[in-house]
């Protein structure tokens, strides 16, 4: 039975270590539920929202999208259900991280490039990096972002 107590923003920061523009912010990605509004701007959270918040961070901290957080936090409430859904979803996200490194890499040797041919004596006009910016096809290899 989940727990009934009620905390502050400030209560459940300091208990889960996550800032509260951070908690405010999970509730803007709707990954937390929206909190008992009691008199006044006082709103209170449950107990157990300290946990969620704590995974939600730590979904944060790996780079998972909000959406692949909410799938991960509905499949954290069936807790007899097994790893399968979880780890297809990890592995999707594995798979988005290699493609952006590799994209990444092909970015940094077409700048690494740009830079090494380019000297401060140069104008302007000659410059490598103005040129490639300039003319995108001239990049080699780099596609258009």
């Amino acid at each position: 039975m989940p727990a009934l107590a009620a905390i502050s923003i400030d209560a459940l920061s300091t208990r889960s270590g996550v800032d509260v523009e951070a908690i405010q912010s999970y509730q803007r990605y709707r990954l937390l539920p929206k909190p008992m509004k009691v008199a006044g701007n006082l709103v209170l959270y449950r107990e157990d929202d300290i946990e969620r918040v704590v995974f939600i961070r730590g979904a944060l901290a790996l780079d998972f999208s909000p959406e692949a957080v909410r799938q991960l936090l509905h499949l954290t409430s069936k807790k007899d259900k097994k790893c399968g859904d979880v780890l297809s979803i990890a592995r999707r996200h594995l798979d988005d991280i290699k493609r952006r490194i590799a994209e990444l890499d092909r970015i940094e040797r077409t700048l690494s490039r740009l830079v090494a041919s380019s000297k401060p004596s140069m104008t302007i006009a000659e410059c490598p990096i103005v040129q490639a910016l300039a003319n995108p096809e001239r990049r080699s290899g780099h596609r258009e972002i």
